[in-house]
């Protein structure tokens, strides 16, 4: 349990536990790989997890970005894998529902198989040459003007639990008579003809997550699920309101591991008595102190997460300078949650090296967070960009 579960809808928070336990059970009976995630991902269906950022008025739990924080939290904890990919799909829902990015009719109707058919979707942007969509530039995979649609062909890097989505929202270059290269997304259905899935993923981190390539040839889309095509050219532009779906949600993912390697670690303390120490090592100062620096980056993790989601929700703090706050606490959050498995594994020494307890995984999960936009280079740089502007501004 967290302090902080007071801020949660009690509703959202309650499908979250049942979500974690299921999950929780599934890892303790010894299921692994991609088949562990996948049988997640039906009792994460089965609970309504899934809905959680869908309106309440289309059948959704109609949580908002700080119930997504608390709820995303609390369901990595029980597998980091679970909960990157629940996050995806929340995520992207909760984004574009203020994007404007989706025509609304077609929005809807999308959102309705959500909860009346467990659908399940995943933002495929990443590929190999391109680096992270976050910097720029036009991908590889293309989306080429057909009689009634497109035909899109290229491949996706990363696409997190892609075996088992039924959806996947593809940025692809728009080639189309007369309209200058632009970026243009599409919906495409798993499964559909030209759709494969190469298995790419072996990775250090996040194993069961089945992060593998989706490879796109010749897949026909309707012109009713091109998402965006521009007549002009442009690229569809983020909004303010956008700001927090990313960096928010994905910190408290990755807290959420972090929680169980302190949870773990600090049991282990409490039990564990050598013979030759005669007590508990967590009577030893070397060990209360990794303990108490764990728990002040924890708390601190936390209070920015959820302060920062409490006040967007609450809209206490202009959204504008909330939304630049957003990869600053992304940043120092991850890296709490890495530095706290990193004094977790300090605390138990080799025996938190085995696969047989969950701080091996935790400590491997959670330096994916690393490498998630905003990367920690462009979260310090625009801060330092915004302290500098600021100061030059009170100097005229």
């Amino acid at each position: 349990m967290s302090s902080f579960d007071f801020l949660a809808d009690p509703k959202i928070l309650a499908v979250a536990e049942n979500a974690a336990e299921r999950v929780r059970a599934r890892v303790a009976a010894g299921v692994r790989g991609e088949e562990l995630l996948g049988a997640c991902l039906d009792d994460i269906r089965a609970t309504g997890y899934h809905t959680l950022t869908v309106p309440s008025a289309l059948g959704g739990l109609g949580g908002s970005v700080l119930d997504a924080c608390i709820a995303q939290e609390r369901l990595s904890a029980a597998l980091g894998s679970a909960g990157l990919a629940a996050n995806m799909h929340l995520t992207y829902i909760g984004s574009t529902l203020v994007s404007g990015l989706w025509p609304p009719a077609r929005l809807e109707a999308f959102l309705r198989g959500v909860v009346e058919q467990g659908w399940l979707i995943n933002n495929l942007q990443a590929e190999a040459k391109m680096g992270s969509p976050a910097r720029g530039g036009l991908p590889a995979t293309t989306a080429t003007r057909v009689e009634g649609g497109w035909r899109v062909d290229g491949r996706k890097r990363w696409s997190t639990a892609a075996p088992f989505l039924t959806h996947y929202a593809v940025g692809a270059t728009v080639r189309s008579p007369g309209v200058p290269e632009h970026l243009g997304h599409f919906l495409v259905t798993a499964g559909a003809p030209g759709v494969s899935i190469d298995p790419t993923w072996h990775a250090l981190t996040m194993r069961e997550s089945a992060s593998h390539d989706v490879v796109f040839e010749g897949v026909f889309v309707p012109d009713g699920d091109a998402l965006y095509v521009s007549a002009t050219g442009e690229t569809f532009g983020r909004n303010l309101d956008q700001a927090p779906w990313h960096g928010l949600t994905f910190s408290a993912t990755y807290l959420g591991i972090a929680v169980e390697a302190r949870d773990w670690a600090v049991r282990f303390a409490a039990m564990r008595a050598p013979t030759n120490l005669g007590s508990p090592i967590g009577d030893l100062p070397a060990v209360r102190a990794k303990i108490g620096e764990m728990e002040a980056l924890l708390l601190t993790a936390r209070r920015m997460i959820f302060d920062t989601g409490r006040d967007w929700v609450e809209a206490k703090a202009d959204r504008r300078e909330v939304a630049a706050q957003v990869p600053l606490v992304k940043h120092v959050a991850t890296n709490a949650a890495v530095r706290i498995t990193d004094l977790a594994l300090r605390v138990a020494g080799a025996v938190g090296l085995s696969e047989e307890h969950p701080l091996e995984r935790c400590f491997r999960d959670v330096r994916s967070a690393l490498i998630h936009p905003p990367l920690d280079d462009v979260a310090l740089e625009g801060a330092a960009r915004r302290a500098l502007a600021d100061a030059a501004n009170e100097g005229t």
